[in-house]
């Protein structure tokens, strides 16, 4: 192995040691004056095109939540304005059918006062025909017994008797 490092590649050579070294130098000069700016050009600008990005993302983010808080605050107010719709209809609904209703009894109240008045009328009607047929009957009562018997005191006992109970039939029927 003595002999590999005596004779081989690891020997070390003065003169080859100093041209590597000045030729990397010069190679580092080179990329240094040439390529290691545009190289750091490059770096800066994509970690200014990454910052930008990165600020631009924040402001879209910020923007998204605008308007996540914008639809919320839609919707919230859409479900308001939608429970006040309903509101208002069913206060609609209760008005129109407690309107009905008063309508309803009024018309049921109508109707009922007018039956009354028919009934009333009908009873009227009856009535004074009941009365043309008593005084008709007791006309002919009286027209009958004064062809038979007008200066007897017994008839014109029966007589005031008939009229009597004539007035008190007909008081009873005025009651009802």
């Amino acid at each position: 192995m003595l002999s590999i490092l005596k004779d081989g590649l690891l020997k070390v050579e003065p003169g080859l040691f100093i041209w590597t070294l000045v030729t990397f130098t010069f190679l580092v000069a080179i990329l240094w004056k040439l390529v290691w700016g545009k190289v750091l050009d490059a770096l800066d600008g994509r970690a200014t095109k990454i910052a930008g990005d990165l600020e631009y993302a924040g402001k879209e983010r910020e923007k998204v939540d605008i308007l996540l808080a914008n639809r919320k605050e839609t919707l919230l107010k859409a479900k308001e304005e939608a429970l006040d719709i309903i509101n208002k209809s069913k206060a609609s609904a209760i008005e129109i059918k407690n309107k009905i209703l008063t309508e309803a009894k009024l018309q049921a109240e109508a109707l009922l006062k007018k039956a009354e008045m028919d009934i009333e009328q009908t009873r009227a009607r009856a009535l004074t025909e009941f009365k043309k047929d008593i005084i008709d009957i007791s006309f002919h009562l009286t027209y009958r017994y004064l062809q038979k018997d007008l200066d007897s005191p017994k008839g014109y006992e029966l007589l005031e008797h008939y009229l009597s109970e004539y007035q008190r039939d007909f008081s009873q029927i005025k009651q009802n």
